[in-house]
């Protein structure tokens, strides 16, 4: 105590400057970077952005590629369909079965807005519907395909490979596959490029930014905002470089992040005014500047009030240590205005009183207490079962089943909040149904027709007082090593009785037709001295077995036993009892 260089003290106040110091450096320091480096990483979250969405544009062009010339190669009905000699009703089935085809493949993959079918046979074109285009629309549209296909010279573009064009003023990618003999058939497939750009459509950009999707010269393919203007380009020579710069446009600067495909012949552009870009940088430079000072008050506040509170207190704590160890058992510690060093205190004085009387087993009880509780805990929240019902969620949101996923949405928040929000001892009875009804709602969404459950409890005792969490772990117990869907339907009961041999106690059953258990295995179970294995073995069983010893001291009861023809059943036996006002 007389060296104050180690006192508490003084290393608080090392701590404090150790902390402080280099804490102020690196803000003074990163303010003045700040802006370039918000940059940068703008820059990159906007260009791995990019590159995937351009990615999963040329992904979907292929696959819609292959599906094309799988139809072209394999197809029975476009092999037949460009056959002279056919029938008007062979015709006609032949023509709908691809275009049955195509229609399908247009419902999976939404940027493909139209396909088309030519045959050289009939000299008829066959086109997919548009949605919201006029006949007017259309009809350039067939007056451009007829065009094509009947002109050797202009077909010839388009046949190896996705080709930008441009019909009744707006650009489309273009790829025409079919055979090439002397009865030529054809089938297509048109993409609006401004389309193409939807998936980025909710991106949240500045005011005036946009998405472009542009020609390797820099010439716009998608409708621009309103401040770039329709004469607005991008420079033809950065295009290439796959990367962020800054463009200069009639006296406005804006950031660009664009990537090429060399494939498409497109580049995919995030167009940003360098104004907004940077709007909110200004302040949180000079919030960076001021904020060191803030927090040297802030910290020098809370070093006050900190040694105030908590180190004077603690001394005083330490000095009566000291005294007690030099025999100055009369030793008090005055009363604290905090409720947590006024327990402490307390504590300390009542240890002091009753120091020689303390008894090891108290601690080893309270040891075996804290344990119980831990495991306990630890139990409360199943990761499996959370994954499985999320997966449930997912398999009816792919299902378009929209009620049973609020459903199930409503049962899960349910389950997870009273599994977090329980904290009492002592729960009723109606609180721990309600709660298991929520979890076997959502077992049932997963098992379907395969599992049933019925519950049934006594209306005078919905409001009886049970320990929290006590019927869960043998509901899980029963799904978890019960449960066989190979069998017949897994039905599982749960039942609440007052008991007319014991007046005063209440019976709680949980039973089910599953697996059931071996004789051994429930000997094991029954046994007074029942502890699982490993930590993974029936550790529910046990918790309950010890929480139950610790609040009803022998006045509560469990046993197992076979659920006959066949099953496991679990009988718990409780003192009746009211939680005050409940009753």
């Amino acid at each position: 105590m007389k060296n104050k260089k180690n006192s508490l003290g003084v290393r608080l106040i090392q701590l404090f400057a150790a902390i402080s110091i280099p804490l102020l450096s690196v803000l003074f320091a990163g303010g003045y970077y700040a802006k370039e480096n918000v940059l940068a990483q703008v820059s990159r979250s906007y260009q791995n952005l990019v590159n995937s969405n351009l990615k999963m544009m040329e992904n979907s062009l292929e696959d819609i590629t292959i599906n094309l010339v799988d139809i072209v190669d394999h197809d029975d009905n476009f092999l037949q369909f460009n056959r002279p000699g056919l029938t008007d009703s062979e015709y006609y089935f032949a023509r709908m079965g691809i275009m049955q085809r195509n229609q399908a493949y247009q419902a999976y993959y939404h940027s493909v807005d139209m396909f088309y079918l030519y045959s050289g046979v009939n000299d008829t074109l066959t086109l997919s519907n548009v949605l919201g285009k006029t006949e007017d629309y259309m009809d350039e549209i067939r007056v451009w395909i007829t065009d094509k296909v009947h002109n050797e010279d202009n077909l010839e573009p388009l046949r190896y490979k996705w080709t930008i064009v441009k019909i009744a003023g707006d650009y489309y990618l273009n790829r025409t596959v079919g055979n090439y003999l002397s009865n030529p058939t054809y089938i297509g497939a048109l993409i609006r490029i401004d389309s193409m750009r939807s998936p980025l459509g909710n991106l949240n950009l500045q005011s005036g930014g946009d998405v472009l999707i542009v020609d390797n010269e820099g010439n716009i393919l998608t409708s621009p905002s309103e401040s770039m203007g329709y004469d607005f380009k991008l420079p033809r020579e950065k295009l290439n470089q796959n990367s962020s710069f800054s463009y200069t446009h009639d006296g406005l600067k804006w950031f660009v992040v664009s990537s090429q495909s060399s494939t498409l012949g497109i580049n995919l552009s995030v167009v940003i005014p360098d104004s907004e870009l940077l709007q909110g940088l200004n302040t949180f430079q000079m919030i960076i500047n001021i904020l060191p000072f803030f927090i040297l008050i802030i910290l020098l506040v809370y070093l006050y009030y900190f040694r105030r509170m908590v180190i004077r207190p603690i001394l005083d704590l330490l000095g009566g240590i000291h005294r007690i160890r030099k025999g100055s058992m009369e030793t008090q510690l005055p009363s604290s205005n905090l409720l947590e060093f006024q327990a402490l205190n307390q504590a300390f004085n009542t240890m002091v009183v009753e120091i020689q009387n303390l008894k090891i087993d108290v601690y080893e009880e309270r040891l075996n207490a804290q344990k119980a509780e831990m495991k306990h805990l630890q139990m409360q929240i199943n990761p499996h079962f959370f994954l499985n019902t999320l997966n449930i969620i997912f398999q009816l949101a792919d299902l378009k089943r929209f009620e049973l996923v609020k459903k199930t949405v409503r049962h899960l928040v349910q389950y997870f909040r009273f599994m977090l929000q329980v904290k009492d001892n002592s729960i009723t009875l109606g609180q721990e149904i309600d709660h298991l009804r929520n979890y076997l709602e959502i077992q049932k969404m997963r098992y379907q027709q395969s599992f049933e459950f019925q519950i049934t409890i006594a209306e005078e005792l919905s409001h009886a007082s049970i320990p929290s969490l006590i019927v869960q772990p043998f509901v899980e117990n029963a799904m978890l090593h019960g449960i066989s869907l190979k069998a017949k339907i897994f039905c599982l009961e749960i039942s609440a009785v007052q008991s007319e041999e014991e007046p005063g106690t209440m019976i709680i059953e949980i039973s089910d037709n599953g697996r059931g258990s071996s004789p051994e295995k429930l000997q094991e179970l029954n046994s007074p001295d029942y502890a699982p294995a490993t930590d993974e073995g029936h550790i529910g069983i046990w918790n309950v077995k010890q929480r139950l010893a610790m609040i009803y001291q022998g006045r509560a009861g469990i046993h197992f036993s076979e659920n006959k023809p066949s099953g496991f059943r679990v009988r718990l036996s409780l003192p009746i009892e009211y939680i005050e006002g409940e009753r």
